[in-house]
């Protein structure tokens, strides 16, 4: 069986604010019973938060048998991290100025470079010519780059009301990626 999760991804946090930012989300939504403060092995490859009594308050739809699940619990990244869907394929890499695909152009040291904060992130789009960083692309399905991030392993749908509520928590504009492992 595959692992689903969904990313919530701030791309705007100052990554000095990021482990003072997961400290507050994570008593925000300990505090409404969504997830359980204390870590436990219940993410893939480290420890997470498990729901609480109070989690399907934020899904439209729960997935079938996610409290007998594994792997059901919520990691908070607060590193450096490109969230994207699980390896399950990328159809386009489209320049932010004039659109045009760019997949097959040489965007992978700009990734690189941004990930490791080393030298230049801009890629020169084959067709318009300009220079974007390569977090300004537009990435199908989508991909997030960002200091700080909540992945939900296996929870189902969430309300839309979820994420307008957890950008005023965080204070910034929040984006969505969908994948499964």
């Amino acid at each position: 069986m595959s692992d689903h999760h969904t990313s919530i991804v701030s791309e705007k946090t100052n990554p000095a604010d990021s482990k003072e930012l997961a400290e507050k989300v994570i008593s925000f939504l300990a505090e409404k019973k969504i997830i359980k403060k204390e870590l436990s092995d219940c993410v893939l490859g480290s420890n997470g938060h498990k729901p609480a009594e109070n989690f399907a308050s934020i899904l439209e739809k729960q997935n079938e048998g996610f409290l007998d699940l594994t792997t059901n619990g919520v990691e908070v990244v607060t590193e450096r991290k490109v969230f994207e869907n699980g390896g399950n394929g990328l159809e386009q890499v489209n320049c932010p100025k004039c659109g045009q695909n760019q997949i097959e152009e040489d965007w992978g040291s700009a990734l690189g470079n941004w990930y490791e904060k080393s030298d230049s992130d801009l890629i020169k789009c084959s067709n318009c010519l300009s220079d974007s960083s390569i977090t300004e692309f537009n990435f199908e399905p989508d991909w997030a780059f960002g200091d700080f991030g909540l992945i939900f392993w296996n929870w189902g749908i969430f309300k839309s009301e979820f994420f307008i509520e957890l950008e005023k928590v965080i204070g910034t504009e929040l984006k969505i990626i969908y994948g499964k492992v």
